[in-house]
């Protein structure tokens, strides 16, 4: 089978031919049919975040279980599924003993497994997440990171019915954060200093197109303030300035890493009760939510389609800014 491997930092990825993986206890082996390229991969490969090499990435796969390890009974051979980041913990430590694996320090995920840049891939069965029978493999994959962290934003924020919605950050996962807020019924404003985007802003899904001109929060104040502010900006400047923007009682939802640190004025925080909330992905009935609401044609990625052998001129494309707006390797199969 075919793996795509990660070299070490700014190095060519490479594919190489290697043996079928067998799973083991509590593991499933999955035949890969599509792998989503997510912005983090970018941070790996750049240095930013560590990770040893050589190594396979790929946090947003999707496929069907071939093979079960012993001990398995929650699948069945055939079963179409995705794979989360954090597949299980270690089941003894506090977190996860209150059910919150995500925080266990000896958890269970790609970067313990392996990822999904593979023709057949091992996964924990408790990792997987069954797909609704009418979601297409290429769609699917991207929600299984942009789309579940998206959705634990929105739940985060805990919006009312009525409340307005900014989003910025008009990317990989703010395309879809404007989509689950309007699947919700709010109003929704996008937010971007790029002319380029607006139109784009507008097709997704947003009632309202704001282009920033000189300071985000002023002139977002100006066009009517938001209840919610959820950010997919890793421009942390822009987060600051948009806090001038929310209403008061009103939320700024955090959601990507920045080289800089986001700058509050305590007096204006104090003054409108402004809530500043850090956001990951959260409970799997986020994640199963989103798989749903894309079923339901609520939500749908926009995407690029590549052979995994082009690797490296995704990473490229996507170091560079110009792949609008999920890239996902497609592996093959029906």
């Amino acid at each position: 089978m075919k793996s795509v491997y990660f070299s070490g930092p700014r190095r060519p990825f490479e594919v190489r031919d290697e043996d079928m993986p067998e799973p083991g206890p509590c593991e499933v082996r999955i035949s890969t049919r599509a792998s989503g390229v997510c912005g983090t991969d970018i941070h790996y490969w750049t240095g930013i975040l560590p990770l040893a090499s050589p190594w396979v990435l790929g946090h947003e796969p999707v496929g069907v279980v071939d093979a079960l390890g012993p001990g398995v009974t929650s699948l069945r051979i055939g079963d179409r599924v995705g794979v989360s980041w954090v597949q299980e913990g270690c089941g003894r430590c506090r977190w996860c003993q209150i059910r919150k694996p995500d925080y266990c320090a000896d958890q269970y995920s790609w970067m313990t497994l392996g990822g999904g840049h593979r023709e057949f891939m091992i996964a924990r069965a408790a990792g997987c997440t069954l797909l609704p029978e009418a979601l297409d493999w290429r769609i699917a994959a991207p929600l299984f990171c942009a789309g579940y962290t998206v959705m634990s934003g929105y739940r985060n924020a805990s919006p009312k019915p009525g409340d307005r919605i900014g989003v910025i950050g008009i990317g990989g996962l703010g395309h879809l954060a404007i989509q689950i807020a309007k699947a919700y019924g709010h109003e929704v404003i996008g937010i971007t200093s790029q002319e380029v985007k607006r139109k784009e802003i507008l097709q997704i899904g947003a009632d309202e197109a704001l282009v920033v001109r000189n300071h985000v929060g002023k002139e977002l104040a100006d066009a009517g303030g938001v209840d919610v502010l959820l950010s997919t900006s890793n421009l942390m400047r822009y987060n600051s300035e948009a806090i001038a923007g929310i209403r008061r009682e009103g939320k700024l939802i955090s959601m990507a890493i920045g080289k800089d640190a986001i700058a509050i004025d305590p007096l204006h925080l104090l003054d409108h009760q402004i809530s500043i909330v850090g956001s990951q992905q959260c409970g799997r009935n986020d994640l199963v939510e989103v798989l749903e609401l894309a079923a339901r044609g609520k939500v749908t990625p926009m995407i690029e389609v590549y052979r995994p052998d082009a690797i490296n001129e995704v990473m490229a494309r996507l170091a560079d800014g110009k792949v609008r707006y999920r890239a996902v390797l497609d592996f093959g199969g029906a």
